[in-house]
């Protein structure tokens, strides 16, 4: 799979390169990148095998080269009927070690990431060195849905993946006569994964979580230590202090469990595309309900982009309710950015109603924003 670098910022297919990597000006963070992987000639490499790869030529990015894996067969057995995408760090050095965060996104024909692809665990904080890497996806997007969803549209059958990254650190030790190197090199952290396992394992758990009939072990000093409510319930001297077995009302359990692998690993677990939205929303209530203010804060992040007609209703009342500002302020510049047709469709659905009963205060700020579009009815009431 050849790539062509390029500095044009359209999503211009080559015609005779299997694949094209081209940056793009992004917000100006140091060492952040954005790179456009487009494999216009996928019908080529259909059907190649499972385990099979076709290799990206290098490019450049946060001073480092890089080059990408492309399985469009799935990369293992288990991943037959899947496409597998993997990022590498070409390494300058036999001792070197860069620390990352990465997100791989698919782009639709428009070359604009589609939110059930992009967000597949968001941002992941990712170690490249000659032990670690690489990082990406083994089960990325079927080839059914792929072509179902209708992102199989640039020429020759192409489609395109949006690699960005952030390259945040750098460890390259130098060789010194008389020493032994290997034992120089100083490993990255791996204290959140540490957390996680011994989340997963139960080990040394001193409390029990009962929630919706199932039943989740935990740690004091951990859960005190992350929350402040936390902190009150299990080593304060409120009585679940002492209590082995806390019963948590009005949250489904697995919203529970991802607010758990958050508390101890700093990252919101994968969830299935289908439940994506409304896993995100009870994770931001349980957040906001246990004071889990980074958790809520990238809630609000990936709340964000599922914002559309269907759901900017019940995403306004959600930021109100849960004073999270920035998602609010959101919601009203899409507002502020819809035509009078698409205005109509929202305001006549019955979120749209129970928005203006439960959150008047929300009318009286949102209909001066709109006051500056041509005319147009917002039907409410305040009973």
């Amino acid at each position: 799979m050849g790539c062509v670098m390029s500095s044009s910022s359209t999503p211009t297919p080559s015609a005779t390169a299997a694949a094209a990597v081209k940056p793009q000006t992004v917000s100006p963070r140091s060492g952040s990148h954005v790179l456009l992987l487009y494999i216009n000639v996928y019908p080529t490499y259909q059907g190649l095998g499972n385990g099979k790869c076709v290799k990206s030529e290098t490019f450049l990015a946060g001073g480092r080269r890089w080059y990408v894996e492309f399985y469009p067969d799935g990369q293992g057995p288990q991943d037959a009927g899947w496409i597998s995408v993997f990022l590498f760090l070409v390494p300058a050095g036999a001792f070197e070690v860069v620390t990352t965060q990465v997100k791989i996104s698919l782009l639709d024909a428009h070359g604009k990431p589609v939110p059930s692809y992009g967000r597949r665990g968001g941002w992941r904080c990712c170690t490249f060195s000659s032990n670690e890497g690489p990082w990406g996806y083994s089960r990325f997007i079927t080839r059914a849905d792929l072509e179902r969803l209708g992102h199989v549209s640039w020429e020759n059958g192409g489609f395109g993946v949006q690699f960005d990254i952030i390259v945040s650190k750098e460890i390259s030790t130098e060789y010194v006569p008389g020493r032994n190197h290997d034992r120089m090199l100083v490993p990255p952290s791996d204290i959140l994964h540490d957390l996680g396992q011994l989340l997963s394992s139960g080990e040394g758990a001193d409390v029990m979580f009962e929630v919706g009939g199932e039943m989740f072990a935990a740690h004091r000093c951990v859960l005190g230590a992350r929350s402040s409510v936390f902190r009150a319930q299990l080593l304060g001297p409120m009585k679940e202090s002492t209590s082995m077995c806390v019963q948590i009302e009005d949250m489904e359990p697995k919203v529970f469990q991802a607010l758990l692998h958050f508390t101890y690993t700093d990252s919101v677990p994968d969830v299935d595309d289908a439940d994506a939205l409304g896993m995100i929303q009870h994770l931001l209530v349980a957040a906001d309900r246990y004071g889990l203010k980074r958790l809520k804060l990238t809630c609000e992040e990936k709340l964000c982009g599922y914002i559309n007609t269907s759901t900017v209703a019940t995403t306004v009342a959600l930021a109100e309710q849960h004073a999270c500002p920035a998602l609010k302020e959101e919601c009203f510049r899409f507002l502020e950015s819809c035509n009078n047709s698409m205005l109509d469709l929202i305001t006549r659905s019955s979120d749209f109603e129970h928005l203006a009963r439960s959150c008047p205060s929300i009318m009286k700020e949102l209909i001066p924003k709109l006051a500056r579009k041509p005319p147009c009815v917002i039907k409410y009431s305040n009973m």
